[in-house]
């Protein structure tokens, strides 16, 4: 049973205070930095971001420092067993849980109950840190499962871009490109901006006009022919698009690049 000794919500000390305890506070410290700090880590010092988390267990050394603004929630317990055994999660070392904002709930709910003297408080306690401990194991056992489906799926991804940007002239709708990575349209998003900072719809736009330009140079070729050999629909979508990105219609590009 999680047995909680001390906590607080939003806790302020005075500026660029130092929490130094060399054996460690004799139970487990859980803590959600607030604002930046420096941890003292065996011989690294590790300037954390708002919202790191750290979990020090028995008899480790506690040693940190605020860079400026001391601001920081944090949970003093004891337990009969450590609590990452249950609820896998770094020990002693910062780490970032992308749910935040739902720790410093929890933590503001486990406050309200440690002080409230209601009755069956210490099996409230007992649940909301078992929910704390259960949500920051399981949103980080997905983030890691999410990188490691964005190794697996790159170098597709990487090949899939590279056919596309080097046969631009084709028909890349998007329900084409999410069957060859076999996703759903907001997966295949999400990983495909997350990999090259942009959209299939950009980057096949621009490799589009860049192979028109090219072309463009070929007095032999007409404007609706170029529009065609590099897949536009239609001669207006590409000249609406070739002015937009050149500033110029494709019409008078070639005669401008000689001049």
């Amino acid at each position: 049973m999680y047995i909680l000794n001390f906590c607080e919500y939003n806790r302020s000390n005075h500026d660029f205070d130092t929490i130094f305890r060399p054996v460690g506070s004799g139970d487990y410290l859980f803590l959600q930095f607030k604002s930046p700090m420096k941890v003292y880590l065996d011989d690294k010092i590790i300037i954390t971001k708002e919202n790191a988390c750290i979990l020090y267990t028995l008899g480790m050394p506690q040693h940190y420092q605020a860079v400026h603004r001391f601001r920081n929630n944090y949970l003093h317990f004891s337990s009969d067993k450590n609590p990452a055994l249950d609820f896998p999660m770094p020990e002693n070392t910062v780490f970032y849980p992308e749910n935040a904002l739902q720790i410093d709930s929890l933590i503001s709910r486990l406050q309200q109950e440690h002080f409230s003297g209601l009755p069956h408080r210490e099996e409230a306690v007992h649940a909301l840190m078992t929910l704390l401990f259960l949500s920051i194991s399981r949103r980080l056992t997905q983030e890691t499962a999410q990188k490691d489906e964005a190794v697996h799926l790159y170098p597709l991804f990487q090949t899939l871009r590279l056919e596309m940007l080097t046969q631009c002239e084709k028909d890349w709708d998007i329900e084409r490109l999410c069957q060859r990575a076999n996703l759903e349209k907001s997966q295949f998003y999400v990983y495909y901006r997350s990999f090259f900072s942009s959209t299939p719809k950009k980057d096949l736009l621009h490799a589009r006009l860049e192979k028109a330009r090219n072309l463009l140079s070929n007095e032999a070729l007409q404007v609706k022919e170029v529009a065609q050999l590099c897949g536009f629909g239609s001669q207006a979508h590409f000249t609406r698009a070739f002015k937009a990105c050149y500033g110029c219609a494709p019409g008078s590009y070639g005669r401008i690049s000689k001049t």
